[in-house]
């Protein structure tokens, strides 16, 4: 079917309960790079994504040289799925249902979140999706959410051939990702629950939020 909108998921919170788990692997793997005094708060970091967070550590730290993101996914991989083991990763209720539905569909999918790949595509395999082909950008790539989501766009446009000026909607579970989504001028539907929500809810009191993704194709119809 000739796709003619597009909608960009983030991953964790939103397509799979991973959140805990990664951000388990993620402060043990920050820990084992010796930074003094590590801020564990994530929240308070410039750019919430893995390489951004380690980048600004690395700078409060006053290490020599740039923070190396291989250096740092090397170490964070084997961390991840040690973690993923002991509990494995599910995904959000509907995920699965929903990627599939919307093959059939004029809507285009991307992937865009602040993980490093490999744990990224560990998680997106959680959902059934086919990793080899999707289009997902990661904080392998980029240390902003702006700068990742923006490629996702401009990825999907260019596989698909869908000109500019159409539908977008980004599907996310944080306030990051509501930021990310007005500062690109993106549809927004959050799908979160207690604080989260709460914390979307003060910052857009007209955001359209879900609990889930088991209405399925149904949430798509409902982003401002």
């Amino acid at each position: 079917m000739k796709k003619s909108a597009i909608v960009v998921f983030d991953i964790d919170g939103t397509l799979t309960d991973s959140v805990g788990v990664h951000q388990d692997a993620f402060a043990e793997t920050l820990e084992s790079f010796g930074f003094p005094d590590l801020n564990t708060d994530w929240a308070s970091y410039r750019h919430h994504t893995d390489s951004g967070i380690f980048a600004e550590a690395w700078e409060r730290a006053g290490f020599a040289g740039a923070a190396d993101v291989t250096a740092l996914e090397a170490r964070f991989t084997p961390r991840f799925h040690a973690a993923a083991a002991r509990r494995p990763i599910a995904e959000i209720s509907g995920a699965a249902g929903l990627l599939s539905a919307l093959e059939d569909t004029p809507w285009a999918v991307a992937f865009a979140t602040g993980s490093l790949a490999d744990a990224a595509r560990a998680k997106l395999a959680v959902t059934g999706c086919d990793t080899d082909t999707a289009i997902l950008v990661t904080a392998s790539e980029f240390h902003t959410r702006e700068a990742i989501v923006a490629a996702a766009v401009d990825r999907v446009r260019q596989a698909h051939g869908i000109e500019p000026g159409g539908r977008v909607v980004s599907v996310g579970d944080g306030l990051w990702d509501l930021t990310t989504a007005r500062a690109l001028r993106l549809a927004f539907i959050g799908i979160a629950t207690g604080a989260k929500a709460d914390a979307l809810r003060r910052a857009d009191p007209a955001c359209a939020l879900h609990r889930d993704l088991s209405a399925g194709l149904a949430i798509l119809g409902r982003a401002g």
